[in-house]
């Protein structure tokens, strides 16, 4: 996990100048990490993007990421486990992979485990023995789940960690965030050296969300955006025989990847008709921001009351871009552990939201529309009736 200072190389295939297509000069630098405080939350660090996609891998990078801005620290946050819909999700991928990988009574290791939900879940269901590597750890821990145990090891994953390599790899919304995907891939395929150890790697799907103009979608610690074709060669090119990949949750959302080591190969595809797509993006981005500006403008002069559901990249990106935010009153998360706590830069107040019925909103934006109907319920059984939009 090192910096990525501007350069005009790109770091899946190594090629040069890929297109620059979008900028933001000041973006919160973290959306895990949360103050307490609506001053402390104002004066949280910021980073730069500026978006290149490369024609020749389909690699979409933020050129000048800095992973030490974002604060990969203990109280790092943004667990969707909280989720019914989520967990729904990631219980059915725990036990596909324990069916197809014979994953009973096995030495795991995640790479990236944040609070270990998925270790947990995976090691409980098959009795198996796992290892979580992450920054966000704040001290080692060893405890019996079921008739398996979990292992947590603070740190950023590296060649030091070599002896950690059992059964089985995993590794959940985390290589979107590595600077160098390229070189990780690569040393981790050193590291397995000529064992059979097959692995599970799932990520945001990021080259849809940037094809379909989720503008919200891009933040900062998220510094690649894959599409499937860009993801499956990037492990062939770092060593690994792709065994099955595609698109999952809700359809689309993710895309996940399952290997086995191999040998390197350089797929050849062209990518030149993403071009297009994230040449849309920027102009997409001034409409949105210029809409949703003049929205919250008139509900200001109706004195009407506004709640953003949803405290994660997306809602913080949309409160963050745009100037006149302090209309939206509050934000509201399921997850206990982002309550309490402020948006950076915008500095609303996260709230449970049981707290939407002294509240009475009069409009809720609901910042990811993939939890609008679990969200529609909630509304309905505190006896509310706002209006709901999505950002």
């Amino acid at each position: 996990m090192t910096a990525i200072t501007s350069s005009n190389c790109c770091r899946g295939c190594n090629a040069s100048d890929p297109k620059l297509f979008y900028r933001n000069p000041q973006i919160p630098a973290s959306v895990g990490t949360l103050p307490h405080s609506r001053d402390a939350a104002r004066q949280m660090p910021c980073g730069q993007i500026e978006l290149v996609a490369c024609d020749r891998c389909g690699l979409i990078q933020n050129r000048v990421y800095d992973v030490d801005r974002v604060g990969f620290v203990p109280g790092y946050e943004v667990s969707l486990f909280h989720t019914p819909t989520f967990r729904q999700y990631i219980q059915g991928v725990c036990d596909r992979l324990i069916r197809r990988y014979g994953l009973h009574g096995k030495r795991l290791l995640e790479i990236g485990c944040g609070g270990a939900d998925f270790l947990r879940l995976i090691c409980r269901s098959g009795g198996n023995h796992g290892v979580g590597v992450d920054p966000t750890i704040a001290q080692p821990l060893q405890e019996s789940v079921g008739d398996g145990s979990i292992r947590l090891v603070p740190g950023f994953f590296s060649k030091a960690h070599d002896a950690l390599i059992g059964d089985f790899i995993c590794c959940l919304s985390v290589f979107e965030d590595i600077p160098n995907p390229l070189a990780f891939l690569t040393q981790l395929r050193e590291s397995i050296g000529d064992r059979d150890v097959p692995m599970y790697f799932e990520v945001f799907n990021g080259f849809r969300s940037i094809r379909e103009l989720e503008v919200w979608s891009i933040h900062y610690e998220q510094c690649n955006y894959f599409s499937l074709e860009s993801l499956t060669g990037l492990f062939e090119r770092a060593g690994f025989s792709v065994i099955d990949a595609d698109v999952c949750y809700q359809g689309d959302q993710y895309l996940y990847v399952e290997a086995r080591p191999g040998t390197a190969r350089s797929p050849r595809s062209d990518f030149s008709s993403m071009i297009p797509a994230v040449d849309r993006f920027a102009g997409e981005y001034e409409k949105r921001r210029e809409r949703w500006q003049h929205r919250l403008d008139t509900w200001q002069d109706q004195n009407k009351t506004v709640v953003l559901w949803g405290s994660g990249g997306k809602g913080i990106s949309f409160l963050t871009s745009l100037s006149n935010s302090g209309t939206v009153a509050y934000v509201v998360d399921v997850n206990p552990d982002r309550q309490g706590c402020h948006i950076p830069i915008s500095g609303q107040e996260i709230i449970a939201p049981r707290r939407l019925a002294e509240i009475a909103p009069d409009v809720v934006i609901l910042s990811n529309p993939l939890y609008q109907h679990e969200i529609s319920r909630q509304l309905t059984e505190l006896g509310l009736q706002p209006e709901i939009l999505v950002a």
